[in-house]
């Protein structure tokens, strides 16, 4: 089983990214709404929408709403916000895909990158042009590879809830790895997380293979100016 199939469907990952609350959501989606000012008769998709924090805020806001996900329980919550014009799917991201549906398609908070194969990144951007309105919007906010290396921490711990977590942390030339030793009373877990580093030259030759355009290139949730050694964030826009 693929590790991301495992972690995912695990309370001890809410538990552990307890941090990643509405307000950062809600911060970052206004942000970009400011910056590209969409039609309210957009139709937007949330590709790796999780528990739908940013799925739910963008359809508070009017907006026509899909999300994708392929953990079961960060679904289970999504879909309490269900309606009309917000709609929740189980599928993985590789086999998701709507003709000329989206005038915008988002990727947040480093849910790319995730495969073995190589290939399979690819297939997912196929599958975001083909499901992009033409000059519809990509948005994909991933961890900058760069700092992230340059400033690993190998072991980290943590206690939350009177939870142990024992994280270790390692890169090779092609993923960064997060093992998490977990200790819940008697119970033990081991889980590991394992994101492929994709630089911003990276992103570029995906979107060119799959016909789309780089527009905007930011380092933060703030939208500043992305500097490859220093920002946090590696933030794309791309056009179809």
């Amino acid at each position: 089983m693929s590790w991301f199939k495992n972690w995912f469907d695990s309370k001890y990952y809410h538990i552990l990214y307890s941090d990643r609350n509405e307000n950062e959501a809600i911060f970052l989606i206004d942000n970009l709404l400011k910056k590209f000012q969409p039609s309210k008769k957009s139709v937007i998709l949330d590709l790796a929408c999780g528990a739908g924090r940013h799925a739910t805020y963008l359809n508070k806001q009017g907006f026509t709403v899909d999300g994708v996900d392929l953990s079961k329980k960060s679904l289970d919550k999504a879909k309490r916000t269900q309606s009309k014009t917000l709609h929740f799917f189980h599928q993985d991201i590789r086999d998701f895909k709507q003709k000329n549906k989206y005038d915008i398609i988002l990727n947040l908070f480093t849910s790319f990158g995730y495969f073995e194969n190589e290939k399979d990144n690819e297939k997912v951007m196929q599958n975001i042009v083909f499901s992009l309105k033409k000059k519809g919007l990509f948005i994909i906010d991933f961890f900058n590879a760069n700092k992230i290396i340059s400033e690993l921490k190998t072991y980290e711990i943590k206690k939350i809830d009177n939870i142990t977590f024992e994280i270790n942390k390692r890169y090779d030339k092609n993923f960064v790895y997060k093992e998490i030793h977990i200790t819940d009373k008697k119970n033990k877990h081991i889980f590991t997380e394992k994101v492929r580093l994709i630089n911003r030259e990276q992103f570029i030759s995906y979107a060119q293979d799959a016909n789309m355009t780089l527009l905007k290139t930011f380092g933060d949730y703030q939208l500043g100016e992305y500097t490859s050694n220093k920002s946090d964030r590696l933030l794309l826009v791309f056009q179809k």
